[in-house]
């Protein structure tokens, strides 16, 4: 008899379109009601944190997601962990050299909620070079937990990506529109000028963003679909999704990206002056 496990940890099943979930209004106004309860209320840089600084926030939440990417751990887990160090910054001053270690426990504490296959500490310890003890990151878990009341199971952009493309008809078994908006979200993650923004509205503007990259036929009517949808004003949707493509330009130009099947080939239309008029936006 062969007892030896061989599935393939790196496959994500999946479940089919359920008509209870998507078809019923009252799941997407739960989300949408319950959204700002696990959200920042403020950006924390210069109200609590005396050394932490926004390019910090930027390495480290990029250092997360290159873990989980790695690890191929399904896609919920990096914006849940981003949102709990968030909520646990703007309550808890800590010092700069903390910062890493307090991105491990979140991940930690994320994979734990969202996924089977948990990030452990040891495999962390290891991401961050040994240079924090198992016992630390043990303690950390507990003062994450203590100090968000143990109500760390919150709403996320990417819960919003499928109660969204699910209830357009443009969007329903499209999984390239899918992908390419969970891309977006875990990039949207790592931008400290998103903090306060709502996760639906991210999610939005990353489902028009990436419709519009993948030049889909719906991108004419995406973003008044998506506003009608979540109540909000055209206006603010653009802007948004105009932040995501400035950063998506940016990311292309580092990387030298020439793939033609990059969402780049229509972020790089985008005129260069955008990025000084939608960071004074005021969401």
């Amino acid at each position: 008899m062969d007892l030896a496990c061989v599935e393939n940890l790196g496959d994500v099943n999946v479940a089919q379109r359920d008509r209870a979930i998507f078809d019923d209004n009252r799941v997407l106004e739960t989300l949408l009601n319950s959204e700002f309860k696990y959200m920042p209320k403020f950006t924390y840089f210069s109200r609590v944190q005396t050394e932490v600084l926004p390019y910090m926030r930027k390495i480290v939440t990029t250092w997360m997601m290159e873990v989980c990417e790695e690890q191929m751990i399904e896609e919920q887990v990096f914006p849940l962990a981003v949102s709990l160090m968030d909520r646990f910054l703007c309550v808890c001053n800590i010092k700069k050299q903390q910062l890493q270690l307090l991105g491990a426990a979140c991940l930690l504490i994320s994979s734990k909620l969202r996924t089977s296959n948990i990030l452990t500490i040891g495999l962390l310890r290891a991401y961050t070079d040994y240079s924090v003890t198992h016992e630390m990151i043990e303690k950390w878990e507990v003062l994450v937990l203590s100090k968000l009341h143990w109500d760390v199971n919150g709403v996320t952009p990417f819960d919003f990506i499928d109660q969204i493309i699910q209830r357009c008809p443009w969007g329903i078994d499209n999984d390239r529109l899918r992908r390419h908006a969970h891309t977006l979200v875990a990039l949207c993650c790592t931008e400290s000028r998103l903090i306060e923004t709502f996760p639906s509205l991210i999610a939005a503007a990353c489902i028009s963003s990436a419709v519009r990259g993948l030049k889909l036929p719906s991108s004419e009517r995406v973003i008044a679909d998506v506003c009608k949808m979540l109540k909000t004003r055209p206006a603010r949707m653009e802007v948004l999704a105009t932040i995501i493509d400035t950063t998506v330009v940016k990311l292309s130009a580092a990387a030298n990206v020439t793939n033609s099947d990059s969402l780049s080939t229509h972020y790089v239309d985008v005129q260069s002056d955008i990025t000084t008029k939608v960071e004074s936006f005021i969401f």
